[in-house]
């Protein structure tokens, strides 16, 4: 059984060399799917030597390019373990290794693995401990491949699938010792317009209304009260981590974002939660020469809260009385 790890990537120079120095010593075979990057990262690649690159002719998202990987990981003989990442984690091949020779005679074909994923917060050295979805929670990541399980490619806008296929999964196996660390949120800024980029792009797509995709990225918006925890050396003694100045760098969602400005002006864009974000605020104040209305309609009433917290007060209060 080889380990075959598969990564979609666009633009991710700031860290490829980072996650593929993690990969390349416990994976037989890492097959990367570029979707036409400028930055040098098809370069980086390239000094990789278990690295296959898949020069993609089209830009894709993410899931449409883990079909692809997918397909081109059968291309290898045998249930093989399929390890399905993306350039912006982090494991420690220390780790990866013992875990994978320990637990060999389980995985058998058709069983996921799922691990514990960190979102680093802020800091190298410091992750979030609260808050849905990005407290740490278990992951698939893994799948032994039975050479039947698929995804479901029917989806025409496939944003946020599952990270493996599931259906027709036999078994899941619970890497308890093998933490993911997600470095998204090390950068603040990009992560931001990251969140803009996929409001933008759902309401282009049109199949949802400007509430519904404003609820769904809620989660992501700043918030001052987030609790964070020390990250134990041990999960991090063999990772190296990148230089995180390219913050301050425009990113290519930024690039795509503006460009559909130009093409359906701010105002189209109004109704979505993305003007938080100095950048864009600026771009609709002069366009516009007014404050962005989003729609927030989404969020309860006054009323509405108020009533939820006091029947949140009162059933704690019973929960606390001696029966």
């Amino acid at each position: 059984m080889k380990i075959i790890a598969l990564m979609p990537v666009r633009n991710e120079a700031w860290v490829l060399p980072h996650s593929l120095a993690c990969l390349s010593a416990f994976c037989d075979v890492v097959l990367v799917n570029d979707q036409n990057s400028e930055d040098g990262s098809r370069e980086i690649c390239r000094r990789f030597p278990k690295v296959v690159l898949i020069e993609s002719s089209e830009r894709l998202v993410c899931e449409e390019a883990r079909w692809q990987l997918l397909d081109a990981a059968r291309d290898y003989d045998g249930c093989n373990l399929l390890w399905c990442t993306d350039a912006d984690e982090l494991l420690s091949p220390r780790l990866a290794t013992q875990f994978f020779e320990s637990r060999r005679d389980e995985l058998t074909p058709g069983t996921v693995v799922e691990s514990l994923y960190y979102h680093l917060w802020n800091r190298a050295d410091r992750y979030r401990t609260s808050g849905y979805p990005y407290a740490p929670y278990w992951k698939q990541l893994g799948l032994v491949d039975d050479r039947h399980m698929d995804y479901s490619r029917a989806n025409r806008l496939p944003l946020h699938e599952p990270r493996v296929p599931l259906d027709g999964a036999v078994g899941v196996l619970r890497a308890t010792d093998l933490p993911v660390l997600h470095l998204q949120w090390l950068l603040s800024e990009r992560n931001q317009m990251k969140q803009a980029w996929y409001r933008c792009r759902e309401w282009l797509d049109g199949a949802k209304t400007a509430a519904a995709i404003n609820a769904f990225y809620a989660v992501a918006l700043p918030d001052p009260r987030i609790q964070t925890d020390v990250l134990p050396p041990a999960w991090v003694q063999d990772v190296t981590f990148p230089d995180l100045a390219v913050d301050r760098e425009q990113s290519w969602q930024e690039r795509d974002v503006l460009g559909w400005f130009n093409e359906r002006t701010p105002e189209f864009f109004e109704p979505l939660e993305i003007w938080h974000i100095a950048t864009l605020r600026e771009l609709f104040r002069r366009h516009a020469g007014r404050e962005p209305r989003p729609d927030r309609s989404y969020v309860p009433s006054w009323p509405a809260r108020a009533q939820r917290f006091g029947r949140r007060v009162y059933h704690a209060a019973r929960r606390r009385l001696p029966m």
